[in-house]
């Protein structure tokens, strides 16, 4: 059974959906599949949805996260599982992929206690790390603590916080993100902070090129899907390259940019995805 309609939701805080979106949509309506795009908080019903443009999900995580169950037991479908997008929204998804085997760049989550905070760095033998919010979106809070320095305010960290080496290579190097539709390559871009930043998102300045992956380097970013419990039915790997390595930054399965405009090919392609998409389970 191929799906007929689809929500693809945009948020309150970000209602106006992207040039990409908006040709999505329309590439969609023109294979037959009812499409409308709005704000995931005003969708009540839906037979399928699409969060990818759900912007503000972390300031409200737990709001999404009962939107989300409430609608998947009424029988509505998630592109990428319920499962799979729960278990996203909290980045010590981070330390489960780790655990697994997984070229993860090292990664602590703890609770944002001065005093574990200070003894894990101490304990990982770090001199720079960088902060993140547990469930947080767009660069936000993410910042750059020095060994000997105050520690920032821990206010944005109340649902937990990720502590990582800085690793110089992602400000020269910058990350690379890999797109994946139902586990197989799409296209690929490198994601580049402007200079004296650290940050690989739009809010920080960064600079987004195309780029042709290696052979190799598509294999290491799919080793990544290969180990969840269902493939993903859209991804983005990004990870930064350190000469033959890839280590994994994030996993993106919620509301990833997909720089669908990148690849001339790419939208039509995540439409032929989604046109034969079924998932009978959404409970799953």
């Amino acid at each position: 059974m191929n799906m007929k309609t689809l929500t693809i939701t945009t948020c309150q805080t970000y209602p106006n959906p992207s040039d990409n979106l908006t040709t999505l949509a329309e590439t969609l309506w023109a294979m037959g599949i009812e499409c409308h795009i709005q704000p995931w908080q005003n969708v009540q019903k839906s037979e399928a949805i699409l969060p990818l443009a759900a912007w503000d999900y972390a300031a409200e995580p737990e709001q999404f996260r009962h939107w989300i169950q409430r609608l998947a037991q009424q029988g509505c479908r998630f592109i990428n599982s319920v499962e799979l997008i729960l278990w996203n929204m909290h980045k010590g998804y981070l330390c489960d992929l780790q655990n697994q085997g997984i070229q993860v760049i090292p990664t602590v989550y703890l609770a944002a206690e001065s005093t574990q905070i200070q003894q894990a760095i101490d304990q990982k033998g770090w001199q720079d790390v960088v902060f993140k919010p547990a469930i947080g979106q767009s660069g936000k809070a993410v910042v750059k603590y020095s060994q000997g320095e105050p520690l920032p305010d821990l206010s944005p960290y109340a649902q937990g916080l990720i502590i990582q080496p800085y690793i110089t290579e992602v400000a020269t190097n910058g990350e690379t993100s890999l797109i994946f539709f139902q586990g197989k390559f799409s296209h690929a871009v490198r994601r580049q902070p402007k200079p004296g930043d650290f940050r690989a998102n739009s809010a920080y300045g960064v600079t987004i090129s195309p780029i042709t992956p290696s052979t190799q380097l598509i294999q290491l970013a799919r080793q990544t899907l290969e180990v969840l419990p269902d493939m993903p039915v859209y991804a983005r790997v990004d990870g930064t390259v350190l000469d033959d390595d890839f280590l994994l930054n994030e996993l993106e399965l919620i509301e990833p940019a997909l720089y669908l405009h990148t690849n001339a090919q790419a939208t039509q392609r995540f439409a032929d995805v989604l046109k034969m998409w079924n998932n009978p389970s959404p409970l799953a």
